[in-house]
């Protein structure tokens, strides 16, 4: 009977299913600012999970890094959506070197090593969807690369030991890949991100004012603009994993609303607002999960890989706003009052329609694919 107190309650046991990771979360946020927090994260093996164990790593595949990710997003949102960054730029990296064979597995090797925090700095004010596009200038120098541009918004800002980031190399149709480390000259935090959830994120903007490169920290140089295996890889990773983080947060905030439910013990109308929540999420977390072990196992590849990923992401915000239709009138005014944890996940939980590509970029990707025509990242095109 000891065991059976232990068991998750039903909803959760279900929301919990196909999902699995060797790494614990730990405990949740304790009142440490964010940063610190996201440290503590990452010094717990977070940061090495989707390196190849041949290079210090955890050796985890994109399903399972996302079930950490959705393990730290119901538990801490804010830590989570950054260190989502960190997963999604070294889990690119990891597939960078699967395909490729390539010396970025020293790169690698040296983020397992140090567990380092890596930034992900490809947003750019006006930029593109296309990560692979950017407003940034590289200029080449005889031992690599100085760059300048503006990166914002970008989560670990502070926390970080390393950027990637992309940059346009000037009188060339070409952009690079790279890292950098945080702390070079040239490289600034300005301000932060006044955004009203996931306050504890370490968001900010990155200003790179001539910042010198080394050829050793590029590990892609390709064409601007171009949708390549690069790209559909990163939106990918992206996708799945920014799904499974939101997955976690939602999952979070169907824990307070059973819990409310149940402990009252009125029931009514209620239950059915609570299974539509949950088949919500449900659904949700097996298209996460499926689009994941498809693109692991190679069943699905290139332009439709690429579609799959923006159809999850454009999902993820419908599914956010169906799910808090249904939960609201459980809720309640817990929803909307200061300081209460439903309140803190639901305006967290908004965040989900503010991250790359837009809704209107992603349904236009998908139609391009299922028509036939070439895949283009402009919603005008």
């Amino acid at each position: 009977m000891g065991n059976r107190a232990e068991e998750p309650p039903p909803h959760r046991a279900l929301l919990d299913s196909g999902w699995h990771t060797d790494w614990a979360p730990g405990s949740g946020p304790d009142g440490a600012p964010g940063p610190d927090r996201i440290r503590r994260v990452a010094a717990s093996g977070f940061a090495a999970l989707a390196i190849p164990r041949e290079f210090g790593g955890g050796g985890a595949g994109l399903v399972e890094v996302a079930s950490a990710q959705r393990a730290l997003g119901a538990l801490d949102p804010s830590a989570a959506i950054a260190l989502n960054m960190h997963s999604f730029t070294v889990g690119l990296m990891a597939d960078y070197w699967q395909r490729h064979r390539d010396t970025t597995w020293m790169l690698l090797e040296g983020i397992a090593g140090s567990h380092a925090l890596v930034a992900s700095a490809f947003a750019e004010p006006g930029g593109s969807p296309n990560f692979m596009s950017s407003r940034s200038s590289a200029a080449e120098t005889g031992k690599g690369y100085r760059v300048s541009g503006v990166k914002y918004p970008c989560s670990l800002a502070s926390t970080a030991t390393l950027v990637c980031l992309t940059a346009r190399v000037e009188a060339t149709d070409e952009t690079i890949l790279a890292l950098c480390p945080a702390a070079s000259p040239g490289v600034t935090v300005e301000g932060d991100w006044p955004s009203l959830g996931m306050t504890g994120s370490d968001t900010a903007k990155l200003v790179f004012r001539d910042v010198d490169i080394d050829d050793r920290l590029v590990f892609h140089r390709g064409p601007a603009d171009v949708i390549d295996d690069t790209v559909i890889s990163g939106t990918v990773w992206f996708s799945v994993l920014l799904s499974a983080t939101y997955h976690g947060v939602l999952s979070a905030l169907l824990d307070l609303a059973y819990r409310q439910v149940t402990g009252s013990g009125q029931y009514g109308t209620r239950v059915s607002l609570l299974g539509r929540a949950t088949r919500e999420v449900l659904t949700l977390g097996g298209a996460c999960r499926q689009l994941g072990a498809d693109f692991e196992a190679g069943r699905l590849s290139g332009r439709p890989a690429l579609a799959a990923a923006l159809a999850l992401r454009a999902t993820l915000s419908d599914v956010r706003d169906r799910f808090l239709s249904a939960v609201t009138p459980v809720v309640g005014s817990r929803l909307y009052t200061r300081d209460q944890p439903a309140a803190r996940l639901l305006v967290d939980s908004l965040a989900a329609h503010h991250h790359p590509p837009s809704l209107l970029v992603c349904d236009q990707v998908v139609g391009d694919h299922c028509t036939g025509r070439e895949i283009s990242f402009d919603p005008a095109g």
